[in-house]
């Protein structure tokens, strides 16, 4: 798995932060790609990278994914050794909600972002 992770600056994106901090934490080798946001060619650097011209992205090889809970999921699924979400289904469906919770700021980024 080659990952590469196209984010804008972690500090100020949440949602570039997630995947981010989820792949550091445990230890999933990936490069990065940053993004400066609000420039005059911030949404064209980001639609060659995501098809969706969004912020956070993720490529393993012809596969691209966007949306931080999008991304977290297939980071999931490719690293089934790795407990990203919780065992027992009732702490993995809060931790999901919890998640899902947080979300709705991403939209913010398709603004500020463009």
């Amino acid at each position: 798995m080659s990952l590469t992770l196209v984010i804008a600056n972690k500090a100020y994106s949440s949602w570039s932060f997630r995947p981010w901090i989820l792949m550091r934490h445990f230890g999933i080798a990936f490069d990065e790609i940053v993004i400066p946001m609000a420039q005059e060619d911030t949404r064209t650097e980001m639609l060659r990278y995501s098809p969706a011209g969004k912020c956070p992205a993720l490529r393993d090889g012809e596969i691209t994914v966007w949306d931080s809970l999008a991304i977290i999921e297939y980071i999931a699924e490719s690293t089934p050794d790795k407990p990203l979400w919780p065992k027992p289904r009732a702490a993995r469906a809060q931790a999901r909600s919890l998640a899902a919770e947080m979300h709705p700021a991403s939209w913010a980024c398709a603004a500020y972002c463009r």
